[in-house]
């Protein structure tokens, strides 16, 4: 992370964990931080390249660069100079809830669009194609037939996700090993490296991001299998579905070009890979339309 957004993120962001819920948002946001000067954003911890902590336990991710483009526009629209933000810890299960009650103005993690029932909650335009893939050492890619029905073969997921269905549906023959918790696929992975499982399965940017946290050599000693995605899947941020001012200032955001700017930076070294996946993905979901 550079200089800048250090700096953004030790003057103007402050990190709560938030369970106690509110009336849900019925104003505009917009409204609400021209007379606040502050932007709520809830961001994940467990989402490696999209938020995270690293080895001194700072917070990084692309979500923190995606804030500060963010920020940066709002100030232009609403004719501020100064906006605080206040980042607010999101799990895979509050999520949805700290949008619906009104805690945070949006979510930004690796969000699968789909329809939401029951919640004051939606998402975004699209802001990433992605797909499942399983991660396994290179040596073992002529020990393990994926076209076949892998009997025997340990298969690592995180429980109670999109992953672990399809795995379990494909291959249920395999022996599914659960991981759970905020640490969960990064031990996982490190479940792999020490060959008590043969593969672990996430979605691809989500390995390549774990794989990069965790030092490994993509495409030397560990590769992603199979070539492309068994799914697709788009991305979104999650907002409140009562407040198209709102929808439309942030979907105006990710259309700009400076999404792809974020991610060449975070992922110079693989960034032909995530593109190839995202191309084909893609191609897939607009034949599905």
């Amino acid at each position: 992370m550079n200089s800048k957004s250090l700096l953004f993120l030790s003057i103007l962001t402050l990190l709560l964990s938030c369970s106690t819920p509110v009336k849900a948002q019925s104003k505009s946001i917009l409204n609400e931080i021209v007379r606040t000067g502050l932007l709520k954003i809830g961001i994940r911890e467990d989402a490696v390249p999209f938020g995270y902590r690293y080895s001194n336990n700072n917070l990084a991710g692309v979500c923190l660069d995606l804030i500060y483009i963010l920020r940066e526009k709002l100030k232009e629209k609403l004719n501020k100079e100064v906006i605080l933000v206040r980042l607010y810890k999101s799990t895979f299960l509050n999520r949805f809830e700290l949008v619906s009650d009104g805690i945070i103005h949006l979510e930004c993690g690796p969000n699968v669009i789909r329809k939401i029932y029951g919640l004051n909650a939606m998402f975004s335009n699209p802001f990433l194609s992605t797909g499942t893939q399983l991660l396994i050492n290179k040596k073992k890619q002529n020990d393990i037939n994926f076209n076949d029905s892998l009997v025997g073969v340990n298969i690592g997921v995180l429980d109670n996700t999109g992953s672990q269905q399809l795995i379990e549906a494909k291959y249920p023959a395999a022996n599914i090993v659960k991981f759970q918790g905020i640490t969960g696929r990064f031990r996982g992975i490190q479940a792999l490296q020490g060959e008590k499982i043969d593969a672990f399965a996430s979605d691809s940017i989500l390995l390549i991001g774990e794989v990069i946290l965790q030092e490994l050599d993509l495409g030397k000693e560990y590769i992603l299998v199979p070539e492309m995605p068994f799914n697709c899947k788009k991305y979104g941020l999650i907002l409140p579905n009562n407040d198209s001012q709102w929808q439309e200032f942030v979907n105006s955001v990710i259309t700009d070009g400076n999404l792809s700017k974020i991610f060449k930076k975070w992922f110079s070294g693989v960034l032909y890979e995530i593109e190839v996946i995202e191309n084909f993905c893609h191609s897939q979901l607009n034949q599905n339309n």
